[in-house]
């Protein structure tokens, strides 16, 4: 793969939603060119959703970028599947959006990383540093936004 240019990392850890907990965190190019990374979370259903914008700087998104393609991280979504399934349950998932340029066309596509696939020792370290590399990623604190979900 050639040219590879992140457009939008998304991050959700697996939680058990029988109460409607939620939580995820997406990294995305904003309108004016800068990033954001924004966090959504919301312990039950009753409880309000929390939603947190923080700054990214390009240097930051770039060597995120440079790890991922370097890395080969976009090969974990072709591990097989594995017979381990629970119910009540919400898997974590990465979802990769991504532009790459090959033999000189330029595709968007979409990489799914999900808990329910067999993964090797190598494969679980490589997603923990890309965890904690993901986790750096957050700059200054943009809003915090409290949205009431009771109904």
């Amino acid at each position: 793969m050639k040219d590879f240019k992140l457009i939008r990392f998304e991050y959700s850890p697996g939680y058990g939603d029988m109460l409607g907990e939620s939580h995820s965190a997406t990294l995305k190019q904003n309108s004016d060119g800068s990033w954001s990374v924004i966090s959504r979370d919301r312990e039950h259903h009753r409880a309000p959703r929390i939603i947190t914008t923080y700054a990214v700087s390009d240097e930051t998104v770039r060597s995120f970028e440079e790890f991922i393609e370097k890395k080969k991280v976009i090969s974990l979504e072709n591990r097989p599947k594995s017979d381990m399934f629970a119910t009540d349950y919400s898997p974590w998932s990465y979802c990769i959006e991504y532009s790459a340029t090959s033999f000189g066309r330029t595709e968007n596509r979409y990489c799914s990383i999900t808990e329910y696939k067999r993964y090797s020792g190598r494969d679980y370290d490589l997603m923990k540093e890309m965890d904690n590399r993901f986790t750096a990623l957050r700059g200054d604190k943009i809003s915090e936004v409290t949205e009431d979900t009771e109904r």
